[in-house]
């Protein structure tokens, strides 16, 4: 592709960085998930504006950064940006920005025209513009900082600045990625192998733009307060805010390991059983006391509850520390319903001891069959039954036997029996509470069925 057919176009954004802070003692820390600029102060972090210009719709950026005390005028950044950053092929001959730069700047638009760049608005659909802002948040916290530490620097801005400068040249001298997808990697080649733009100098007069309320991230979607402490990577030197407690903090110095709480077991348990559930998520977290978004992070692992809505949320589920083991599991009986691939298959490994289990599609001898659900049991050895619905006409229905191991296929039993399977099954999709309860109750009326280490069905 000619230079005239490839259009030289530029993405510029301001905004608080999300994922970089200063410290008075530590200088320069990332946070590895996101943080609340209330709780970042409360761990003495400062907020850093990140200031960068990415190629449009490639993955090809340039970033610096500042103090929120001291900004930096953007005329200042985008003319040490086309003049350093090499992989930005000098000028472009548009410059995209938001509409809060724009309105910020007002006199950007003028002074861009008389060096010959011309100056446009996202649009309030476009995604591509802020898309280029989210990927530089995330690029600066892996930013390695101290390997290019210069004497009186220190963990300072300016060794962070550098280390984008670094990064930035490194990424350009190495051109595409083999990870991309063929078309981007031969647009990123069309562009570097484009000749670089000679930099008009600006008439630059000190600070040409005014900062606001917009600058700074929204917060709905981080999760609450939670644990967090300083950790320096020894390879790198690299100073991180960890989420989670200290290793050793608030415990004997004997003890090396910290108790085992299934921190990262149970929530990955517990998003498997949320997707397989009979009620939507929204009533689980109503069962439990806290909201939709506190679940969610929770189960996403983002975020973690409460010891005491912990506990409810795992009595709830039927989760709980297997004695063989030591680890969590899921123990049921439940009703459960199929309809992600992935969280049945999860849930039937765990409930079943790895597939250790004799798996049927319960039909009635006489009669016809419910004509909105198909009834899988799960009869795990050693353990209460479990049932899971299975939609008729969905397309799960049709990957039974790669989802659930040693699925045996129909299985005829009495009407009377296939009607309280029904029944129980419609008792437990009533309420999140009423799911374990049901099934409870229906193994306790047909204890009569279990044999040496299985519970068969008449």
């Amino acid at each position: 592709m000619s230079e005239e057919k490839m259009a030289r176009e530029h993405f510029f954004y301001v905004a608080v960085a999300r994922f970089v802070f200063l410290h008075p003692k530590h200088g320069v820390v990332s946070v590895r998930d996101p943080i609340k600029l209330a709780d970042a102060e409360r761990h003495d972090l400062s907020p850093l504006l990140i200031y960068g210009l990415s190629v449009a719709r490639l993955p090809i950026r340039w970033m610096t950064f500042s103090t929120v005390a001291e900004p930096k005028p953007i005329l200042s950044v985008l003319q040490e940006a086309w003049s350093q950053g090499e992989g930005l092929r000098g000028m472009p001959d548009t410059l995209r920005v938001n509409r809060h730069v724009a309105s910020a700047c007002p006199s950007l638009a003028s002074d861009l025209a008389k060096i010959g760049v011309r100056l446009t608005i996202a649009e309030a659909g476009d995604r591509t513009h802020p898309a280029a802002l989210r990927s530089a948040q995330d690029a600066a916290r892996w930013l390695g900082w101290c390997r290019t530490e210069r004497p009186g620097q220190g963990n300072s801005v300016l060794a962070l600045c550098q280390s984008a400068v670094d990064s930035h040249g490194y990424e350009s001298s190495r051109g595409a990625r083999a990870s991309e997808s063929r078309e981007t990697r031969d647009r990123v080649e069309q562009w570097l192998a484009l000749p670089v733009r000679e930099t008009k100098r600006f008439s630059a007069n000190g600070m040409d733009w005014t900062p606001g309320p917009w600058l700074y991230p929204q917060e709905t979607a981080i999760p609450p307060t939670q644990p967090r402490y300083f950790h320096k990577d020894e390879l790198d030197g690299r100073i991180w805010l960890l989420t989670g407690q200290e290793r050793g903090s608030g415990r004997n110095e004997v003890d090396d390991d910290p108790p085992y709480n299934g921190r990262e077991e149970v929530p990955a348990l517990a998003r498997n059983l949320v997707e397989c559930w009979p009620n939507p998520p929204a009533e689980i977290a109503t069962a439990v006391g806290i909201s939709l978004r506190e679940l969610q992070w929770f189960i996403s692992g983002r975020a973690d509850l409460d010891q005491n809505v912990r506990h409810r949320l795992e009595r709830l589920l039927g989760i709980g520390v297997d004695e063989r083991s030591g680890y969590f599991t899921a123990f049921g009986p439940y009703v459960l319903i199929a309809r992600k691939p992935q969280a049945l298959e999860d849930v039937y490994t765990e409930i079943s001891g790895g597939g250790d289990a004799n798996p049927w599609e319960l039909l009635p001898s006489t009669g016809a069959a419910d004509p909105s659900w198909r009834y899988i049991l799960i009869n795990t050895y050693g353990s209460p039954p479990s049932f899971v619905m299975v939609p008729r006409g969905d397309r799960i229905a049709d990957r039974l036997d790669d989802l659930i191991l040693n699925f045996a296929g129909p299985l005829s039993v009495d009407r009377s029996f296939y009607q309280e399977v029904v029944a129980t099954c419609a008792r437990a999709c009533r309420s999140p509470e009423a799911n374990i309860t049901s099934m409870t109750e229906f193994v306790r009326r047909h204890e009569q069925h279990w044999t040496d280490c299985a519970w068969k069905p008449e």
